[in-house]
């Protein structure tokens, strides 16, 4: 009897494990600005975003702004889900999602500000390729440090000196996975607080 209860208790126990384990995707939260995660939008964890999860993700986050009192202005000329599937089979990649939140961050780079000032940050911001030297769809160290100092070296030679260069962030502080590499993902969110930053 005691050793039924042992095993009883200790098949209860593990049932939790899922619930309980550390960095599960559903605790992840919709940012209340900037681009959301591919982890995000992906709720069934398949490695693809389908038309379903991408508008309910939207949905989510235009009611959570709604409910603060900060309707989210512009939604009715916001891409739709087939802008960003570029390939048109019905689900999203990381890459197709990080293309599409750059090139809707690079379009939102002309509107609002000084007469060309907008359109031409929008246009200085590096792509994910032009780090990718390889065109692997991933950024190793060696890659992100080639690629920013050679921008480095093109804007010295322009006349014109990157600043913050002093806080530009390391290569680990934007890997977070810690694997070695960058995602479209991960240079993505990257891109943001940059742009955030330079906003300010």
């Amino acid at each position: 009897m005691t050793r039924i209860t042992r095993l009883t208790m200790f098949g209860f126990i593990l049932s939790l494990v899922p619930i309980l384990a550390p960095g599960d995707v559903r605790a992840e939260e919709i940012p209340d600005r900037g681009p959301v995660s591919f982890s995000v939008y992906d709720k069934d964890s398949d490695g693809a975003i389908s038309e379903e999860e991408f508008d309910a993700v939207r949905a989510e986050r235009r009611q959570q702004r709604a409910s603060e009192g900060r309707p989210m202005r512009g939604m009715a000329q916001a891409p739709s889900f087939s802008d960003f599937d570029a390939n048109a089979d019905g689900g999203l990649s990381p890459e197709e999602l990080t293309a599409g939140q750059q090139k809707q961050q690079q379009e939102r780079g002309g509107q609002g500000r000084g007469q060309g000032q907008g359109r031409a940050q929008g246009m200085d911001v590096p792509s994910f390729e032009d780090f990718d030297a390889d065109g692997d769809a991933a950024i190793t160290e060696q890659e992100f440090y080639d690629a920013r100092s050679k921008r480095v070296a093109e804007r010295a030679k322009e006349g014109r000196r990157m600043r913050n260069m002093p806080n530009a962030p390391a290569f680990s502080d934007i890997d977070t996975d810690s694997d070695g590499k960058l995602s479209p993902e991960e240079f993505a969110v990257h891109q943001e607080k940059c742009r955030q930053a330079t906003s300010k």
